[in-house]
């Protein structure tokens, strides 16, 4: 005989779902997600040029650099193909005429800044790297700076 003191008897959890849906709610993968995180070292001076064209042109920062990225390219000779295959390159690579530690620069660099790539215009910037001989840092201020130029945007 059960003692009032006895909790009641639970019910055993089932592996059945509680609610009258059968199927699973379809599940998307978010784009945001496809995007390729690109660290950028951009000079104080073409950091403070890309900052008012931001406010001017009222365009967001990824979509800058994605079109003054593939402008870059867009302008290389021999020319970056517009669709990398799926199998490019997605290593940003290294100056490789980088001065050793401790050696003074000549420009002043702004704090880093994270911007999302598309693969394509990442594999296209990895590719302009290889092409010109260049580091990222080298290459992605040669294409802010041309295309803030080409935009008639100084500070």
């Amino acid at each position: 005989m059960p003692r009032k003191s006895d909790p009641p008897q639970a019910q055993q959890p089932t592996a059945e779902p509680q609610s009258g849906r059968t199927k699973p709610r379809g599940i998307r993968k978010r784009k945001w997600t496809e995007l390729q995180p690109t660290i950028a070292h951009l000079y104080e001076d073409i950091n403070e040029r890309l900052t008012h064209a931001l406010e001017v042109t009222e365009m967001g920062l990824q979509e800058t650099f994605e079109l003054a990225i593939n402008t870059y390219c867009d302008a290389l000779k021999p020319l970056i193909p517009a669709e990398m295959p799926e199998n490019a390159d997605l290593k940003m690579p290294r100056d490789p005429f980088q001065p050793p530690p401790g050696t003074p620069r000549d420009r002043p660099t702004a704090p880093p800044a994270v911007v999302r790539l598309r693969r394509n215009t990442r594999a296209r910037l990895v590719a302009a790297c290889h092409q010109e001989n260049m580091g990222g840092k080298a290459v992605i201020n040669d294409a802010i700076e041309a295309y803030l130029d080409e935009l008639g945007l100084e500070h």
